[in-house]
């Protein structure tokens, strides 16, 4: 206990700003002996830190954990290009970021970046695509990026009057009640703001006895204390109430897990085969959906998901009016695009949680979280990211969705989306 509690300390401390790796390997492929000395270190502990066992193992995931596969079921589509007009001018799109100000093109071919991948998608075109450290067809972790997707279902269910946002999450779930989250609301839930002990953030990750590093371990197959392996639904059955609901926006990846069981229980299935019929099903992607799962089956829609870059910007394009592009349905509906649109606990919310340090990665301050996404913008744009520098950006009203996938956790990428983003408006 006290090995972990010091390597997590050093974790809050450990200059990932310096970070420096070679994505080319990634894109070439690794020798025999590297796949094998990377897999027997893809455990918890040596997956925070980043660094090369954390790039080999996003994208190898499906080789170490149990893993659901969600095949693409339509022929993809073909994007159109306008690259010839677009490539070279948000190439040259300047930012500031951590490691100074620099062009879109310096950051990705800078090695600190760990950039491997990115696309830009306008008006339903690609107008730029970048493998670095990628094959156009591998699939990579999508981290927390895949947030959303837990709350799609719910957003889907509220649509159809099976459930709703003041609805208790006892309601649905009867092995909750009694409980801190059995008494929360559905829409804390989606906000993350429960009011209970289940903060991840770099203090809790230090802790080895927190609930949010339980259930990481738990994900793991890796036992808390005295030899014993718990379950995210146990553990979070125990959370403890640490204030009101609805005050403080508290980043937490238990909270989105939630959503999960929650939308396991109105529909009677098994989350991926839930995401496959009302999602994936109806996706033009080029590749299947890898949804990868926790040692008692749990589908890790937090996070622990996996698939090609285009599909991920595919997934993004659902939030727009351009859908139709890339699906044979309107998956996301104007209602739940209106809720997303104003989030219900506003700016004060916010900043007295972790939105400082999401307006601190990004650069500006959003109106606030919202609905699992992590920023929203007065003017549309919504923004979730991922531990080590995965991103999505989506503006629904210009049909502009930035994908990308690094893997340091101080990716300069975030930096950019706003500054793309309005240079594709103009």
């Amino acid at each position: 206990m006290l090995i972990r509690t010091v390597f997590l300390s050093l974790l809050v401390f450990l200059p990932l700003t310096s970070v420096a790796l070679d994505v080319k390997q990634s894109r070439d492929g690794f020798s025999l002996e590297e796949d094998r000395d990377y897999a027997s270190k893809a455990h918890y502990w040596g997956l925070l830190g980043g660094g090369e066992v954390t790039s080999w193992w996003s994208q190898n995931i499906s080789r170490v954990m149990r893993t659901a596969v969600i095949p693409n079921r339509l022929p993809a589509n073909t994007f159109e290009r306008n690259e010839s007009d677009w490539a070279k001018r948000l190439a040259e799109v300047t930012a500031d970021t951590h490691l100074g100000t620099m062009t879109l093109a310096e950051a990705i071919s800078d090695p600190r970046s760990a950039a491997k991948a990115m696309i830009v998608i306008h008006e339903g075109k690609v107008v730029f695509e970048t493998y670095p450290g990628l094959r156009p067809a591998d699939s990579h972790f999508w981290a927390s990026v895949a947030k959303p997707t837990a709350a799609l279902l719910i957003e889907q269910l509220i649509d159809e009057g099976k459930l709703s946002d003041s609805d208790k999450v006892e309601k649905y779930l009867p092995d909750f009640a009694g409980t801190a989250l059995g008494d929360t609301k559905i829409v804390e839930l989606m906000n993350m703001v429960p009011g209970t002990d289940t903060h991840d953030s770099a203090k809790t990750r230090q802790d080895p006895d927190s609930v949010a590093t339980r259930y990481y371990l738990a994900e793991f197959d890796e036992a808390y204390k005295n030899g014993e392996v718990e379950t995210v639904r146990d553990i979070l059955r125990g959370a403890a109430r640490t204030g009101p609901a609805g005050e403080v926006f508290e980043y937490s990846s238990g909270i989105t897990q939630m959503l999960v069981f929650i939308a396991e229980a109105v529909t009677g299935r098994a989350w991926a085969d839930a995401f496959d019929d009302r999602v994936w099903s109806h996706v033009r992607a080029e590749g299947a959906l890898q949804m990868h799962l926790a040692p008692d089956g749990m589908a890790m829609a937090h996070g622990v998901v996996s698939s090609r870059l285009r599909d991920l910007a595919r997934y993004g394009l659902l939030y727009t009016p351009y859908w139709s592009l890339v699906a044979d349905r309107q998956i996301v509906s104007d209602a739940a695009m209106a809720r997303i649109a104003t989030p219900e606990y506003g700016q004060d919310v916010f900043m007295k949680g972790d939105g400082k340090r999401f307006s601190s990665y990004l650069g500006e301050i959003p109106v606030g979280n919202s609905r699992q996404w992590d920023a929203v913008y007065a003017d549309g744009g919504m923004f979730k990211g991922g531990l080590f520098g995965q991103g999505l950006y989506v503006s629904p009203e210009k049909g502009i969705v930035i994908a990308y996938f690094s893997t340091v956790a101080s990716s300069p990428l975030a930096r950019f989306l706003r500054p793309l983003a309005k240079e594709l408006s103009r």
